[in-house]
C-alpha cells in the first residue's frame, strides 16, 4: 500500500509503503498489529487468525532478536582468530630456525611440508584457508615431535596450545555463521507471511473505515512517519 503526494513542477508523486521494509520496524509493526487483532476479535480472514498470526510474529521477533546477539558476536571471533593467525605467522621463524640449525640452512627446507608449511604468495608459511591452516598445524605437532624439538619454547606445548585455540575459534565461527544463515532463512519466510497478513489487515480496515481509516491505521501500528 502507498501514499501518493503531488509535488508539483511535473515530479513523480512521493510513495511510501504502510508496511516497513527495515527487520526491526516490520517486527515492531506486526507485533503492534497483531496485539490490536487480538483485541478486536470482530475482524477475521478465513485463510488465518489472530492466534497464528500472533505465533508467526513472535517467531519472526524471536528469530531477529537472537540473529542480531549471534551477529554481535561474530566480529568478536574474528578478531581473535586474525590475532590467532598474526601469532602463528610470527611464531613459524622460531621453528624455522630449530630446523636450520639442526638440519642447516638448505636442508631445512625439505623438512618443512612435514611441519605444515609450504611456499605460498613468494614465501614459506602455512595455508591461509581455514581447514587447510588447521590441517597444517596438527601436521606442525607431530613433527614438533618427532623431530624432538618438543621441549623448546615453541615446542609441543605451545603449538598444542595454539592448536586448540584455533580449532576452536573456528568451530564456534562455522557453529555462527551457521545459526545466523538459517535464522536468516526462517525469518525471512515468516516476514513473507506475516507481510501477507498486514496487507490484509490495511485492507479490512480500509473497508471498515473509508473515512477515518488513517487514524485506524495508526492506532494499529503503521505509522509511516516513524519509518
Amino acid at each position: 500500500m502507498t501514499d501518493e503526494t503531488n509535488n508539483g513542477g511535473g515530479k513523480k508523486p512521493n510513495k511510501k509503503s504502510s508496511i516497513p521494509k527495515a527487520d526491526s520496524d516490520f517486527g515492531k509493526v506486526a507485533a503492534s498489529a497483531s496485539t490490536n487483532w487480538t483485541a478486536n476479535p470482530w475482524l477475521t480472514l478465513k485463510w488465518t487468525t489472530a492466534a497464528e498470526f500472533a505465533t508467526a510474529t513472535a517467531a519472526y521477533n524471536a528469530i531477529l532478536a537472537a540473529r542480531q546477539t549471534s551477529g554481535a558476536t561474530r566480529p568478536q571471533i574474528t578478531k581473535a582468530l586474525t590475532v590467532l593467525n598474526k601469532e602463528i605467522d610470527r611464531s613459524l621463524s622460531y621453528v624455522k630456525g630449530y630446523l636450520a640449525e639442526k638440519y642447516d640452512k638448505d636442508n631445512s627446507l625439505s623438512y618443512y611440508p612435514a611441519f605444515g608449511i609450504s611456499y605460498y604468495d613468494k614465501q614459506y608459511a602455512m595455508p591461509v584457508d581455514q581447514s587447510n591452516r588447521q590441517d597444517a598445524l596438527k601436521l606442525m605437532l607431530e613433527a614438533i615431535e618427532s623431530n624432538d624439538f618438543q621441549d623448546k619454547t615453541y615446542g609441543l606445548a605451545y603449538w598444542t596450545g595454539v592448536y586448540t585455540k584455533y580449532v576452536d575459534l573456528v568451530e564456534k565461527g562455522r557453529e555462527l555463521d551457521g545459526g545466523i544463515s538459517t535464522k536468516v532463512g526462517s525469518k525471512n519466510e515468516l516476514k513473507i507471511s506475516i507481510k501477507k497478513g498486514l496487507n490484509a489487515l490495511i485492507n479490512v480496515l480500509k473497508g471498515n473505515y473509508p473515512d477515518t481509516y488513517k487514524q485506524e491505521l495508526r492506532q494499529w501500528g503503521f505509522q509511516k512517519d516513524k519509518y
